[in-house]
Order: C-alpha cells, then sequence, then structure tokens
C-alpha cells in the first residue's frame, strides 16, 4: 500500500469553470432585462423579439450553468503514486501500474489537444477498472467491455488507448505528459517531489 504523503494529486480545472460561471452570471440578468423591457409594463403591445431573445438566453445560460456545475461536482482527477496511474471520473476509476503504460505523448483528443496513453495489455486494464452506477449518456463508459472496445476504436483511429482532454485537468497537455513521464520512470519520487 502506498503512503498517501508520496501521492501526487493533479485536480480537475475549475479555473475554467470559474470564469465560465462569471460570464453567466453577467449574461443571465441581461436576459431577463431583455424579458422585462418585452413586457414592461404600459407598452402597447409586447415586444415578443426581445421576449423571446431574453427567453432563449435565460435558458441557455441556466442549462450551461447547470452543466458547468455538474461538471466540477464530478471526481475527475488524476492520483500519482510510485506504483500506479489512477485516473478518477464520473463513470468509472482506473488505476494503472506504470509498467503497464507503454506509451505517453500529446496528441488531438476530442478536435483540441490533450495527454495520450498507450497500454500493453487493454483486457487486463479494462478489466481492472471499478465501474460507478451507469449514466444516462449513451457514449459513457460502463463496463469493461465497452471500455476495451472504446480503447481498441481510439488505437485504430489515432494510435493511442486513453486520452485525457486539455482542458479537464489543471494541467496542460505538455506539462501533464511531462510529468506521467517522470512518475512512470520513478523520478518524481526520487528527488522528492512526491512528498509535497
Amino acid at each position: 500500500m502506498t503512503d498517501d504523503k508520496q501521492a501526487i494529486i493533479v485536480h480537475k480545472n475549475r479555473k475554467r469553470a470559474f470564469w465560465a460561471l462569471v460570464i453567466i452570471a453577467f449574461f443571465v440578468p441581461i436576459s431577463v432585462w431583455l424579458i422585462y423591457m418585452g413586457l414592461q409594463p404600459g407598452r402597447p403591445d409586447v415586444g415578443w423579439s426581445l421576449v423571446l431573445f431574453g427567453g432563449l438566453g435565460l435558458v441557455t445560460f441556466s442549462a450551461s450553468a447547470y452543466l458547468i456545475l455538474r461538471t466540477v461536482r464530478a471526481p475527475w482527477h488524476l492520483r500519482l503514486t510510485p506504483e500506479h496511474f489512477c485516473l478518477y471520473t464520473p463513470t468509472y476509476d482506473l488505476e494503472v501500474p506504470w509498467d503497464r503504460i507503454v506509451g505517453i505523448g500529446v496528441d488531438e483528443v476530442n478536435r483540441r489537444e490533450g495527454c495520450v496513453l498507450l497500454f500493453d495489455d487493454l483486457p487486463a486494464i479494462a478489466g481492472s477498472a471499478r465501474f460507478h452506477e451507469p449514466v444516462k449518456r449513451p457514449d459513457a463508459i460502463h463496463n469493461a467491455e465497452m471500455m476495451r472496445t472504446r480503447m481498441k476504436e481510439n488505437y485504430e483511429a489515432w494510435g493511442y488507448h486513453l486520452g485525457l482532454p486539455g482542458r479537464i485537468l489543471e494541467m496542460g497537455p505538455d506539462e501533464l505528459a511531462a510529468l506521467l513521464s517522470r512518475a512512470r520512470t520513478g523520478e518524481l519520487w526520487q528527488n522528492g517531489e512526491g512528498q509535497k
């Protein structure tokens, strides 16, 4: 069992979510103001274009705020120990020994730069994942067979098994790939960085 003092945690990118919520907080009152201007008492008729535009903005920004808050509450993060790479997501937890990771790099993930991993034994990796209750999204990975299929498709299409989108964690893809490479070789703990 690894000492928790040696673990390095890479958290979810909360800065991006914070600024998105700030923008939403700015536009929601504008949407409400447009609705009010369209329905303003004393007008001879209703300004339907203002009401429609304001209502559409209110619905859109409220839905965006809900999705952002749901993402912020999701358990996305990485935990690195001298023995394992551990990825925690809303649908599964994946713990992979460093010797099962044969490649770490940077490539396109979901149309943006991201950190990518290549494993040596796909069935064993997928079989070791712990899955949470199924999510209602049809594209969410919720069992080992689906994970194995998705990783195989990723490899055939892009040359890697697992891609971490660049904006999901607080480190950029290049920085994250460098950190993972140093963790895989044990260099992080030799230099005492794991003792933070």
